[in-house]
Order: structure tokens, then sequence, then C-alpha cells
């Protein structure tokens, strides 16, 4: 398996497992976030966490499926890990508040970003050719 396939791979698994996790044992994303344990805030991270990763799991395993969508699957991860690592900045800049557990996720987010950056560099061949050629994506 390519270096860009099993960064894909790896993402798959970690934000499936993790939103089983949120599923499962809300109280424990709760209590690491600071968060309330109140019955309409676990149902709120069984839902919102819990859903949005279960789902990108499943999507990350549908780009899995075949080669030619490795460069989605490893874009929508860029974004998204992104996108929540500069919103946590963000934060924790306005709220003045960071926590180990901020610190935590954010080095998460920072190495995963820095993997799927140079994986992206690897796929792009393969993403070229998809739209060089669209039959490619009809197999």
């Amino acid at each position: 398996m390519t270096f860009d396939r099993v960064v894909l791979a790896l993402n798959a698994a970690f934000v499936f497992v993790t939103g089983i996790g949120c599923i499962v044992v809300p109280a424990s994303v709760a209590q690491q976030a600071g968060l309330s344990m109140a019955p309409s805030a676990l149902t709120e991270i069984r839902a919102f966490y819990g859903g949005i990763l279960v789902g990108t799991g499943c999507f990350l395993v549908w780009c899995l499926r075949r080669p030619t969508r490795t460069f989605a699957g490893l874009l929508m991860v860029l974004l998204t890990v992104g996108g929540a690592g500069m919103a946590r900045i963000l934060g924790m800049l306005i709220d003045r508040a960071p926590t180990a557990y901020h610190l935590t996720n954010l080095g998460v987010e920072i190495t995963t970003v820095t993997l799927v950056a140079v994986a992206i560099t690897r796929a792009r061949p393969v993403a070229d050719a998809e739209v060089a050629s669209p039959a490619i994506s009809r197999r």
C-alpha cells in the first residue's frame, strides 16, 4: 500500500473508532474536554461528535475502495482537521484558557495536517489522471 493510502487508512480508522467512542462513552469525552455531563449534552456529543466522525470514517473507507478517490479523501481530511485546528487556535487566543486537552488535540491536528499534506503531494498524479480521464472514476 502506498504512503498516501496508508495515511488515508489510518485517518479512516482513527475517526471511525473515535466516533464510536463518542457514541458509546460520551461522558469520557465531556470530562476530558471540560464539558457539561447533563443528559442533553451527552446526547449532543453522541449525535454531533460521534455521528459526524462515524460518517467521516465511512466516507474515508469509501475513498479507500478505489485509488482514484484517495486524493478526495485526503483533501477532506486536510480541510476538516485543518479547519478544526485553526478554530482551536482562534478559540485559545480569544478565550485565553488553553488546557492540556486543547494543546494535545492541537498537536494531533498539526501532525495530521502535516502528514496529509505530504500524502496529498504524493497522491496528486493519480488525482490529475482522474481529471484528465474521467472514465477512470466510473469503474
